[in-house]
């Protein structure tokens, strides 16, 4: 009995990009530093509006309905904190990477695509 033949099988798209996708220390950092930043804004925004709702609650009366309308402003806030601060941070992911492109045109070393898949 002969083994069968092995068929080669072509690299698709699930196998050409997986050695090129890298993440550099630097890119990790800021991703991680984002998550933290986002979540923390979300849950102070939460808690000091509604907060401030049960203050003024305590002073006016309507305690439910005034601690209601806090949490809801203190999320819409927060909302508006994180899209705005998502927004500038792919501003500054564009910028990065326009310059490095232009650092490589000019004829420098690019930390890009030099190094192993995975975090470095």
């Amino acid at each position: 009995m002969n083994a069968p033949a092995t068929t080669r099988v072509p690299a698709g798209w699930y196998r050409s990009g997986a050695r090129r996708r890298t993440v550099t220390m630097g890119d990790a950092r800021r991703m991680s530093n984002s998550a933290w930043a986002n979540s923390s804004r979300l849950i102070t925004g939460l808690l000091m509006y509604t907060g401030l709702g049960w203050l003024v609650s305590r002073w006016v009366g309507h305690q439910a309905l005034l601690m209601t309308i806090g949490a809801f402003v203190g999320l819409a806030l927060s909302y508006y904190l994180i899209f705005k601060s998502l927004a500038h941070e792919a501003r500054e992911d564009e910028r990065r990477q326009v310059s490095m492109k232009d650092s490589t045109r000019a004829g420098k070393k690019s930390e890009r695509g030099m190094e192993e898949p995975g975090v470095i």
